[in-house]
């Protein structure tokens, strides 16, 4: 652990085992307080972008209720294909159902069901 606000570096993030990081994810990220964990979160992301090359409109961390944290990825084409699990985060593929205007867009994804999201950031921490 490099602080005690819980912020790890990819090295030291894979360097702990399923337990320690399901510790970690369940008991400190807080969705009312996403900023515990960001440097985690995103350094997870970016890691997962550059490993798996997927043609996505949006890549992220979001909590997919009961504090459930889930790396998602959103995609204009169901079959699509998305890891399941990406460093301890079980991955959560949304497909577009519905564009408007003003980049809000309907997204379903396979755990939380349908949320209209905002795609104009490629990268989103929640």
């Amino acid at each position: 652990m490099s602080n005690d606000k819980l912020e790890y570096d990819l090295g030291q993030w894979e360097k702990l085992n399923d337990n320690e990081r399901i510790r970690i994810i369940n008991q400190y990220w807080d969705p009312y307080n996403p900023s515990v964990g960001q440097k985690t979160k995103t350094a997870i992301v970016a890691d997962f972008m550059l490993k798996n090359k997927i043609a996505a409109r949006q890549f992220g961390i979001a909590s997919f209720g009961w504090t459930v944290y889930m790396l998602y990825v959103v995609v204009d084409n169901s079959r699509q294909r998305v890891p399941s699990n990406f460093l301890g985060l079980p991955v959560n593929k949304g497909v577009i159902t519905c564009v408007s205007a003003d980049n809000t867009t309907t997204v379903k994804f396979n755990y939380g069901g349908e949320l209209v999201m905002d795609l104009t950031n490629n990268i989103v921490i929640k």
